[in-house]
Formats: structure tokens, sequence, C-alpha cells
């Protein structure tokens, strides 16, 4: 009984991966006939073959084990005509294996969710962290010519003498990702801008300011400062949302997963190269209160930095 249940899901998986050659032989098909000008012409050819036919490793390792039971099965029973389906299983099988793959019969919204969490890159929340972190924080923080963001936080210290918090830039990524143009709270004053940071950039000399915020609610006896922004991605995001023009179901539905694989996202990159992995402090936080309340954002700043340096002077 287990040896005839075996040889049919050998023969079963043979049909399958015969069905599947044959869809991405036609894939290849279409793409070269209908898409040209999405390949360069001098390796048109051989880019599409590479991705059609590409395998998960997980479908290399299942053939492997197909074939090691396949030829265990043949060295205890000498048949293998019970391992080879019949030419009828190929006529009826595999039109209804492309009939499932037309109609997605395995889809379900959850597939996004899972696409945005993969490593790829190619996701929404991953090249917004990206080109947040390449094009602005890479260019703007680290020290080059002496304009460094610590060395213009040193500076802002001893011309105002005042204190940071902490000389790192904080990013706030509030759930909701909505952060206004001025940060309002009861315990936050605006104070004025860091010396702004000119840098060319494709033939632009651009101008990188980083606002600096006043907590009025003394630590230990020390009033601070912190130099603090929102993540503008995540406004960009947010406002794409409530854009008739841009927005889609999808991306409403996964605004959490894109939100968590943006700070995530970030936090690796940021850590992941010297010149950025002191220099920046993310603030990741939900929006609302179980009551339904807005969060105060100076009210977190206050506990995260009362918790780190009250500590700090109990240790001393």
């Amino acid at each position: 009984m287990l040896g005839e249940y075996l040889d049919l899901c050998i023969g079963i998986s043979v049909v399958v991966f015969c069905a599947n050659f044959v869809q991405r032989c036609f894939y290849a098909s279409i793409e070269y006939i209908f898409y040209e000008k999405n390949y360069l012409p001098e390796d048109r050819l051989s880019t599409i073959i590479r991705r059609v036919f590409t395998y998960d490793s997980r479908a290399k390792w299942m053939v492997i084990v197909l074939l090691l039971l396949a030829f265990a099965r043949f060295g205890s029973t000498g048949n293998l005509k019970n391992l080879v389906p019949n030419y009828v299983y190929f006529i009826i099988w595999m039109p209804l294996y492309w009939i499932f793959s037309y109609v997605q019969l395995s889809y379900c919204p959850l597939d996004y969710a899972h696409w945005i969490r993969d490593g790829h890159g190619l996701d929404y929340a991953a090249g917004m962290a990206s080109s947040y972190y390449h094009g602005y924080l890479k260019l703007a923080l680290p020290e080059r010519n002496d304009d460094g963001l610590k060395k213009r936080m040193q500076d802002y210290e001893d011309t105002h003498q005042i204190r940071f918090a902490t000389d790192r830039l904080i990013i706030l990524i509030p759930d909701d990702m909505f952060v206004k143009g001025v940060i309002k709270s009861d315990l936050l004053e605006k104070a004025e801008d860091l010396e702004t940071k000119f840098i060319n950039r494709a033939g632009v000399n651009r101008p990188f300011k980083h606002a600096v915020y006043r907590l009025k609610r003394q630590i230990n006896g020390t009033t601070y400062y912190v130099a603090m922004e929102g993540a503008t991605p995540m406004l960009t995001f947010f406002e794409a949302m409530n854009f008739q023009s841009s927005t889609t179901w999808q991306m409403r539905e996964m605004k959490r997963e894109i939100w968590l694989k943006f700070a995530r996202h970030l936090k690796e990159l940021l850590t992941s190269c010297p010149e950025t992995e002191n220099e920046v402090e993310l603030i990741i936080y939900k929006s609302h209160k179980s009551n339904g309340e807005c969060e105060d954002v100076g009210e977190i700043l206050y506990a995260h930095f009362e918790a780190r340096l009250g500590n700090k002077k109990h240790l001393n």
C-alpha cells in the first residue's frame, strides 16, 4: 500500500514538473515576443532564459528527494514502469495544472505580506528605506570636511551654551506614518536649526538641514536639546495612500507591513555602514494610546532619555 502510494506521488510529481516546464517555455515566448523593450538587445535571450528557468532552492531540494525516492523504489521493485506516468495522466493533469496556475488558486492577500517581508529589496518599504539612506542620511550625517552631524552639534552646543541629550539624529517613525511640519508637544519647543550642510548632488548644490527642539522638562536638573525629524519617506507614503490617483487597496491593506519593513530595513542599512552606525537613533512608536488618544511625542522622548540619562547618573 505504501509502495503504491509512493509510486503515485512520484508519477504525479513528474507530470507537475513537466507541466511547469512547458508553462515556463510559454512565459519565455511571451517575454521574447511582447516585451522586447524591457531587455537590453545584447543579452535579451539570455536574460529571459535565466529569469524564466531559475528555480527556488526548495524546488531543487524537492527534485533531489524525488530522485532519491525513485531510485529507492526502482531498487526495491526493479520495475520502472510504475514510476513513469501513463500518457493519459499528462493529457488530463497537465491542463488542470495550467488552469489552477492561471486562476491563481493559491492566491490570498497574505502573499503581499510575505513578499514585503522577504529580503529581495524590490518592495515599496525597502525601496523607500534605501532611497532615504543613500540619498539623504549617508550624505548629510557622516564626517567628511569637518561638517558631519556630530561636529555641527558640538559647534551648536558651544555657540548656544546648551547640551544635547544625544549626539545622534533622532528620527521619528510613528505607525500612522504622519509627522507634522513642526513637531508639536507641550514638552517641546522649536529652536534654531543646525548649520545647513550643502552637498553637490546630481548637478545641484543641495542644502541638508536638521531641526533642533528643546525639552522643556529637565532631566537631572539639566535642560536638554535634540536634533530631530520625522521619517519623510513615511510621510510621503501616508500622503500617497490618501491621494486618489496614487493609492491602491493593497497599499492600504499592507501599510503596517510597509511601516515595519521600512523601520527594520533602515536600521539594517544604518548599522551595516561604519559611517552611519552611530549617527541615528530611531524612535519607533504607536501613534495612539489604547483609549484612542494621540501619543505625545514630547512624553515619548522625555521617557526615553529620562530612562537613559537618569540611569547614567545613578551609575555614576
